[in-house]
């Protein structure tokens, strides 16, 4: 499981040929069982991996990947963010509220980065809904699919 999580987390953007939301969805699953039931350097690829995979495959944003490139510090940066406080909060909330703060958390993060690049004009307009409502929902649904699976094993 300790490796089989990053690995699946990396092939995701490679596999899933589909739209941001569930591209986005699948990773913030993992990431959550990640912060559930994995720890290390397991935790850290799979909080790393995804993204170099979607930017190795270019299909998330087309012809806009380049500027994803500078987005991965902040992408790992949210990832964390993700699983940090769903770990802290869970054991003291109900898991689907640890689930929002901790997604409100990263899209906050990744929103804030997205709007001083914009403002600066280093990446164009798109990345605000690319990375601030859509990682929003993302992480909401990803985590919630992750407390599903979580109940069942």
């Amino acid at each position: 499981l300790a490796l089989l999580v990053p690995l699946v987390a990396f092939a995701v953007p490679l596999i899933v040929s589909g739209p941001q939301w569930l591209t986005g969805t699948v990773v913030n699953c993992l990431l959550i069982l990640a912060a559930a039931r994995l720890s290390g350097p397991a935790t850290g690829l799979t909080i790393i991996l995804p993204s170099i995979g979607a930017v190795g495959h270019g299909m998330l944003f087309g012809p806009f990947t380049p500027f994803l490139l500078f987005f991965l510090p902040f992408i790992w940066a949210g990832n964390w963010l993700l699983v940090a406080c769903f770990r802290f909060f869970r054991p003291y909330v109900f898991s689907p509220i640890a689930v929002l703060v901790s997604a409100g958390a990263k899209a906050a993060l990744l929103y804030g980065a997205a709007l001083f690049m914009v403002r600066f004009g280093w990446v164009p307009a798109l990345f605000l809904t690319s990375m601030g409502m859509v990682q929003l929902l993302t992480a909401i649904l990803g985590g919630l699919l992750a407390l599903a699976i979580l109940r069942t094993v």
